[in-house]
């Protein structure tokens, strides 16, 4: 694992912008995030829910108003500054992940997006948050595989080109450690591996217009990695073509997992 294995993201950027960039981030896979819990949770009055690495808490909030006055709704993470003060029933509290669990055995449901795939050593991880749930708890992993973000077409020299560069950008991320680029795609592989039952998983893909609100802000957070990186050209390349308007891509993958901790 490269030098970056345990640098956050965007640990250069103030409290507030970041706070920022998570918010906008929480808005553009809330829909897909939501319809997939939706399905696979069954959430009932009175759950103990379980979020690591919240962001903005908008999920702690939703999760508070899916089980009720009566949950226990709780948002984990190492550093909360970037976290919007909460109201009951939710609470936080900082801790590593990678630490032994603070309340062991307590949750009905442990959630976390966008979370593993940024660790260095995700196996770990896996066991870890398992360690939070009740025997029959569900954990709920959405991550992302970032193999399937090239245009659309790529019989233009040009386009090879940005295709060329979206591969190199990630060949840094993933040499760098800063995060394994295409974690979502064996994720599923990986909870069965950590022991669950009952494992499921779906892919949310889509196609993105250049010069769109979401593809504005990949550009933004390319602009990031490259500069942790050190991939400046790949990044100036993919950062421009996702800028200028007029070009459709296929976006990363979102791979949502259920599964269920063994009685």
């Amino acid at each position: 694992m490269g030098e970056l294995s345990s640098v956050y993201f965007a640990s250069d950027r103030s409290a507030a912008d970041e706070a920022g960039r998570l918010r906008r981030l929480d808005g553009f896979y809330a829909a897909p995030t939501i319809a997939w819990l939706e399905r696979a949770v069954p959430f009932m009055p009175g759950m103990a829910i379980a979020e690591f690495g919240p962001g903005s808490g908008r999920m702690l909030a939703w999760f508070a108003q899916k089980a009720g006055p009566d949950s226990d709704v709780l948002g984990v993470d190492i550093d909360l500054s970037r976290a919007d003060p909460p109201a009951p029933p939710v609470r936080l509290m900082e801790a590593d992940l990678y630490a032994p669990a603070a309340e062991p055995g307590r949750f009905d449901l442990v959630y976390a997006r966008l979370v593993v795939g940024h660790l260095p050593d995700p196996q770990a991880a896996l066991a870890r948050l398992m360690d939070w749930l009740k025997p029959g708890g569900m954990l709920a992993l959405a991550d992302l595989d970032c193999s399937t973000s090239l245009p659309v077409d790529v019989s233009t020299p040009d386009l090879q080109a940005v295709a060329d560069a979206m591969r190199d950008l990630r060949a840094a991320m993933d040499a760098s450690g800063l995060m394994d680029s295409a974690f979502g795609a064996r994720l599923e592989a990986c909870m069965r591996e950590a022991g669950l039952t009952q494992v499921q998983a779906q892919r949310f893909e889509r196609i993105v217009e250049t010069g769109s609100d979401w593809a504005l802000f990949q550009a933004d957070n390319v602009d990031i990695i490259a500069g942790l990186t050190g991939a400046h050209t790949a990044g100036a390349v993919t950062a421009r073509f996702m800028r200028a308007p007029g070009v459709r891509y296929h976006d990363q993958a979102l791979v949502s997992c259920t599964g269920v901790k063994p009685a």
